[in-house]
């Protein structure tokens, strides 16, 4: 059998700690000086009794056992904590931002890893099981920027039930609440989004009784049922407004009769009419991180200045 004893990561080579961590005692040897620098690291790893001396005194660095933490994770945070950030994989599954946003909330070194962990927590090209583990993860880092870009995209751009999406490390993060906000979101922005497309219906005409405004209101109801626009099929939200981009102004099959106020007449801008509403929607969609700590969060969007702000220490 191997010695794990000779398999030591050189955070730092002239370190004074080497941290045997996980089952697999991975050996990390890192410099006191730099966990010292970090909140909680020196009373939680190093211990009250710690002296600083200690490397001048015996010639050996000092070992450290924590067999209950995740290898990877205080690999990834001492190695930024040393400037190491050659040593940080180039991609990072999203259960591994989870652990280490685990560790660095147990160890207070979020605020060492906010750079880090704003290119982890990213939505980009994300599925939605992907999605509510980097959630729980930015909630840890109390990133509430990316606490809203994420639970955006899953409003957005999830059509399903939002428990298929439920784990236990998740529940043990965010609770059942989140999905409970989450669909009651999702439901509130397709209702919206209804409101918005059905309002063109009424787009101003001619209030005479040419037949001029009817027909263009018929004409746009056919177009919202050929572009699958109807209310009652916007169950992706990004797709329904994406296709609601795409829809051209309806043409009426339909005449009119002829009319005196006829120089009054003007053919509606739908696309015009409607994209303000959607641009609007599109903004005010996630979850703001501050309201959800403090147990306001609601379907009803966040309009304070906080919701673009991380969460202060007290959270």
């Amino acid at each position: 059998m191997t010695d794990t004893r000779d398999k030591i990561v050189n955070i730092d080579a002239a370190g004074d700690i080497i941290l045997v961590v996980g089952p697999e005692k991975l050996r990390l040897r890192v410099k006191s000086i730099f966990l010292k620098t970090a909140s909680k690291l020196p009373g939680t790893i190093l211990g009250p009794d710690w002296k600083e001396n200690h490397i001048l005194v015996t010639g050996l660095p000092v070992e450290i056992i924590l067999p209950e933490e995740n290898a990877m994770a205080l690999r990834c945070i001492c190695a930024i904590l040393h400037h190491q950030n050659r040593l940080l994989p180039q991609v990072m599954a999203v259960n591994d931002v989870l652990r280490i946003a685990v560790a660095a909330n147990k160890f207070g070194v979020v605020d060492a890893l906010t750079f880090a962990s704003e290119f982890w927590l990213s939505p980009v090209n994300k599925g939605a099981s992907d999605l509510i583990v980097l959630a729980a993860a930015a909630s840890l880092f109390k990133n509430a920027q990316a606490f809203r870009d994420i639970t955006k995209a899953l409003v957005l751009n999830y059509g399903d039930s939002y428990l298929a999406l439920l784990s236990e490390d998740v529940r043990s993060i965010l609770g059942d609440r989140v999905f409970c906000l989450l669909e009651e979101q999702r439901g509130f922005a397709r209702l919206k989004l209804g409101e918005i497309l059905i309002g063109g219906i009424n787009a101003l005409g001619c209030v005479h009784r040419c037949g001029w405004t009817s027909k263009y209101a018929f004409a746009y109801i056919k177009l919202l049922e050929a572009q699958n626009l109807w209310p009652t099929s916007l169950f992706v939200v990004a797709e329904a407004i994406e296709r609601a981009n795409r829809m051209p102004d309806p043409i009426p099959e339909e005449s009119s009769v002829e009319c005196r106020y006829g120089y009054k007449h003007f053919v509606p801008e739908y696309r015009m009419s409607i994209r303000y509403g959607l641009d609007d929607l599109t903004s005010r969609i996630g979850i703001c991180l501050h309201c959800f700590h403090s147990n306001q969060a609601g379907p009803a969007f966040c309009q304070m200045a906080h919701e673009h702000q991380n969460l202060p220490d007290q959270y």
